[in-house]
């Protein structure tokens, strides 16, 4: 997940040495802009020179085009969340999510050659790399629910979605660096060393990662009866179940998380494409603070899904809330949080230090949601989570495609001006807003009617029936292994 977030962001920072901003022209606005347009941050002296030194790209690509390149990724990664999961299943999850990783790494290193032709070919390689990715989360999340013990799958899925956010913490400050000393012309050499990790990567993964516990050659047998007893046992009837669609489609709860996760996605998606612009234009950072400022802002996120994580285990375990109480209550958290620190923003303007601040409490507040929506589809409907996890993060995409583009058009001929971007703040502070309310009213972490694989006719079995499957065995002095998987109800009843 690191890696392949490096992949998918280095071009954020890159493309701020990337593209002619008429360094000249462009300081001589900033300069006498404040005299005569308040909307414009003054420059400070101690960044002139390095101004200078790094706006230096040769792509015309106005703002507008910044946004449509930066969106396209996310037309594959849509399409490729509805069909993920399909994909997943039939392929093999460790196959898919290996070989989409091989592939990504591949695509970034031919981003350097692609970017000297027409922007449409760099659109179309972000397509085409945003469609691979979009095959990671589906098949991560078959992964973790065959591997990841029940009283562990918060920590074991915050874990997966912090690779996430570090691979923005460690590749934006290792762009901003290369485009200033990197080989290969600079910002190039960020796109080589993330492509060629890649490939040791997955030499790695070859070798240590496997499709279930059972099938891996080396597990400890102590480690492989604790993954057994507290996970469910996937049959192959059950893998190759349908899924309630019609039921998924009208459920609450199901559309209460995707909700959610749309209107935090919004804000989230807007900023790790845009925030490298925006600190470059309004609070003119150069470029190698720039990349350490967004690795501050997504590093502060990281820490905090990793913490709610772990605490709303902790809690689940030694408490008596219910497990829908606890994630309403990270995820409100982690939405009207970051909701204050932005309608905040507009009163410091200018302040380089306090916006800065405001923004890494935000990303710090919205890391709770480890603890609220990460979760809650594998606790609703564990048998079916990575089909329906694939169909609601793609909607939950949609904001990757519509925030850049519509930054780009306000942004379009009023680079730099601060009264523009506070229209952006103030549209994420109401996605935000929206979000929490609709998950406080619909939200649900309970395990649906739907939610689990009943194979034939599907009905509330009774007290006597339940206490048979496990007291029939033990009449019997029959062990527990020798029943067939898939023996039911009423066939043990006759037993």
């Amino acid at each position: 997940m690191t890696l392949i977030f490096g992949h998918r962001v280095c071009l954020h920072v890159a493309m701020v040495a990337m593209v002619n901003s008429s360094a000249e022209v462009d300081l001589l606005q900033l300069r006498n802009g404040p005299q005569e347009n308040s909307n414009f941050c003054p420059v400070p002296e101690s960044s002139v020179n390095v101004t200078l030194n790094y706006k230096q790209g040769s792509y015309p690509w106005t703002p507008y085009t910044q946004g449509v390149i930066l969106a396209s990724y996310f037309y594959g990664y849509v399409v490729a969340q509805i069909i993920g999961g399909q994909i997943s299943d039939f392929v093999g999850a460790a196959r898919l999510f290996g070989g989409a990783t091989l592939l990504s790494s591949i695509l970034s290193c031919f981003t350097p050659m692609i970017s000297t032709l027409d922007a449409t070919y760099t659109i179309a390689l972000r397509t085409i790399l945003g469609f691979i990715h979009g095959m990671h989360y589906p098949s991560a999340y078959t992964l973790i629910a065959r591997w990841a013990p029940l009283q562990e799958r918060s920590t074991h899925l915050s874990s997966c979605v912090i690779g996430t956010h570090f691979g923005v913490v460690m590749s934006m400050p290792l762009t901003g660096y290369l485009c200033e000393h990197g080989f290969g012309g600079g910002w190039p050499s960020a796109f080589y060393l993330l492509g060629c990790a890649g490939f040791v990567w997955f030499l790695l993964w070859v070798f240590l990662v496997f499709e279930s516990p059972v099938k891996h050659p080396r597990i400890n047998a102590k480690e492989l009866d604790y993954i057994q007893k507290n996970t469910e046992i996937i049959s192959k009837e059950k893998k190759n179940a349908s899924v309630p669609w019609l039921q998924v489609a009208c459920s609450a709860p199901v559309w209460a998380v995707t909700v959610a996760k749309f209107c935090g996605a919004w804000s989230f998606m807007c900023f790790q494409s845009k925030l490298p612009a925006y600190l470059d234009d309004v609070l003119h950072m150069p470029i190698q603070k720039n990349g350490f400022v967004n690795a501050l802002l997504f590093g502060a996120l990281c820490i905090s899904i990793i913490i709610s994580g772990k605490l709303s285990d902790c809690i689940r375990r030694k408490y008596r809330f219910t497990i829908t109480t606890i994630r309403k209550s990270f995820e409100t958290i982690a939405l009207l949080g970051p909701a204050l620190c932005m309608a905040a923003i507009p009163l410091v303007r200018c302040n380089a230090n306090a916006v800065v601040a405001l923004l890494t409490s935000a990303m710090a507040l919205f890391g709770l949601c480890g603890g609220g929506d990460v979760s809650v589809i594998v606790d609703m409907t564990p048998d079916f989570a990575g089909k329906i996890f694939g169909i609601s993060n793609a909607i939950a995409s949609i904001p990757g495609i519509l925030a850049p583009v519509l930054a780009g058009y306000l942004l379009e001929g009023n680079v730099g001006d601060v009264q523009q971007w506070l229209y952006i703040f103030y549209i994420s502070v109401g996605m935000y807003l929206f979000g929490a309310a609709f998950f406080l009213l619909f939200g649900s972490a309970e395990v649906q009617p739907w939610g689990r694989y009943c194979g034939g006719n599907t009905r509330t079995l009774s007290v006597k029936e339940a206490n048979l499957i496990f007291t029939v065995p033990v009449i019997l002095g029959v062990d527990n292994n020798d029943l067939k998987k898939d023996t039911s109800t009423v066939e043990m009843t006759r037993l």
